[in-house]
């Protein structure tokens, strides 16, 4: 009976000890942790991308090489909340099959736009990231798997939305020689 009237009582402490409200620190680190995951106006603005694009590709394979033309679909879909955007793409690259995911965000903490991007034609991920001057165009920089090079390369993107209904995404890589040049643009105009 005294081990049950103990166990009792510890237990009853430790409830009491649960139920106690938050001391001011830890008020203010909640606090902290709700503003961190509040979708705000960044995540508004990518919210327009939301739908199904007709996709026009140009791609250079090095700087003055003759343009490789496709084109291609993509839908882009707010998830978790409208914390993020995902987008998924179709196409044809170079003559073969394409397919292409990706995933953008706004963190509220470093106030950073960033993207990962994957698709069939890598086994590698490109990450970027940037702080955008403005809602209508954003540029970010990361590093993306070269199979040429055999490493890691240094990368830029640049989305200019025109207007609702037109977005326009360039792509800048290093060329044979190492500098920077326009590899890819595609034009998204909204199907839906």
């Amino acid at each position: 009976m005294k081990i049950a009237a103990a166990f009792l009582l510890c237990t009853t402490a430790a409830l009491a000890e649960e139920a106690k409200a938050p001391s001011p620190q830890e008020q203010a680190m909640m606090e902290k942790y709700m503003k961190a995951a509040t979708p705000g106006p960044e995540h508004q603005q990518m919210a327009k991308m939301v739908g199904k694009w007709n996709l026009k590709v140009t791609a250079w394979m090095a700087p003055g090489a003759p343009p490789q033309t496709s084109n291609g679909t993509a839908e882009f879909r707010s998830i978790l909340g409208g914390r993020y955007i995902e987008q998924e793409a179709k196409g044809d690259m170079a003559g073969q099959p394409f397919e292409g995911k990706g995933l953008e965000g706004y963190d509220n903490v470093t106030h950073e736009h960033w993207g990962t991007w994957v698709d069939t034609m890598t086994t590698g991920v490109m990450s970027m990231k940037g702080k955008c001057k403005d809602a209508k165009k954003c540029t970010e920089t990361g590093k993306m798997s070269d199979a040429v090079a055999g490493k890691a390369v240094p990368v830029s993107s640049t989305m200019t939305m025109k207007d609702d209904n037109t977005m326009v995404m360039e792509m800048t890589g290093p060329g044979p020689n190492g500098k920077p040049y326009k590899s890819m643009e595609i034009i998204y105009t909204r199907a839906q």
